[in-house]
């Protein structure tokens, strides 16, 4: 199907593989379907360090449906981008699975008169791994580039490679910068103080006057979903619509300033949003406990937005509108 003359074309940046197909990948499946152009850009999904050795395979992946590599239709070439930051180590990996995601309580977003949440379900135990790298393992580049291409391909997007190193395997002098997986979550390295100029460079020439840029809002305030923020926010581009970075829980201080809009989705843009979804499942194996956990999380995430919108299923972003410029709600989703 092709799109209506003069539908503004969608770069949706994102900070790792699975980050924009989990975080709003029922609204890449509405677009799609329309016709209207849409390419995601992975900013963190860099080349191999050296020391860390591909997993053959993630327990619990192999039963997991579409997990294996699917035939892509969707035009993909490598962004020209800087230098990847950040090198490679070689000292023992040490660490292990990021924490779970914290479900927020029903109704607390972290400000007064902000949209009410509905408190999904709790995800199940992510797989317990008892090496001591296990949270670095599944950061590995080249199994989650290869997911990436799986599931963009299930929805038929164009996609883009920045080539940053991920934070679990940054290296200064010899030694990684982020030495557990909970200091992801903390203060930035000095180190990566330069990132968001250089990732926002790489960008610039990917937004032509007209694209509507999607960003994450920096939920959970991962390292890679801040600097990647802070990116975005120096490009300026008009109009930047903000989502919510699935599974983390969503507070005031996320979306100050902006307004809450809601996107319905239809029953197969959820099964096809899902479908995608699965295709992470070295991701959902270590943070959901596989398939099912995973896919109840999402259900109930576009379900509670669907509450909010009255309708089954939405999905929920967020803009600053300006006084007198109503939002094209109608241009951005025909």
């Amino acid at each position: 199907m092709s799109a209506p003359r003069g539908t503004r074309a969608h770069l949706v940046v994102s900070p790792h593989p699975d980050d924009a197909v989990w975080s709003l990948g029922g609204r890449l499946a509405h677009w799609a379907a329309r016709g209207v152009p849409v390419t995601v850009v992975t900013v963190f999904d860099g080349p191999e360090p050296e020391g860390v050795p591909e997993p053959e395979a993630v327990p619990g992946a192999e039963g997991v449906p579409g997990a294996g590599p699917a035939p892509v239709s969707a035009p993909r070439e490598r962004a020209s981008a800087p230098s990847p930051a950040g090198g490679s180590g070689t000292r023992p990996l040490a660490g292990r699975l990021p924490p779970r995601p914290r479900v927020p309580a029903s109704g607390a977003s972290g400000s007064p008169g902000a949209p009410r949440q509905t408190a999904p379900s709790p995800p199940p135990r992510p797989h317990t791994d008892p090496s001591p790298d296990a949270w670095r393992r599944v950061a590995h580049p080249a199994l989650r580039r290869r997911e990436d291409r799986a599931a963009l391909g299930e929805l038929g997007v164009a996609h883009l490679s920045l080539g940053f190193t991920d934070a679990a395997l940054r290296t200064s002098d010899g030694r990684y910068r982020y030495r557990s997986a909970p200091r992801v979550f903390a203060a930035r390295h000095p180190d990566d103080d330069d990132l968001p100029g250089a990732i926002s460079e790489a960008l610039r020439p990917l937004c032509p006057p007209g694209t509507r840029v999607h960003a994450p809002l920096a939920a959970g305030r991962h390292v890679d979903h801040v600097v990647s923020r802070a990116a975005v926010e120096r490009l300026a581009a008009p109009g930047t619509v903000w989502y919510e970075d699935f599974p983390y829980p969503l507070r005031g201080r996320d979306h100050d300033g902006l307004s809450a809009r809601c996107q319905p989705l239809t029953e197969a843009e959820v099964e096809r949003w899902l479908a995608a979804a699965l295709r992470y499942a070295s991701q959902a194996e270590a943070l959901f406990g596989g398939a099912d956990g995973l896919r109840r999380a999402l259900l109930a995430r576009t379900r509670a937005h669907g509450a909010e919108a009255g309708t089954p299923h939405a999905d929920r972003h967020w803009l600053r509108v300006e006084p007198g410029r109503p939002w094209e709600d109608r241009a951005d989703t025909s």
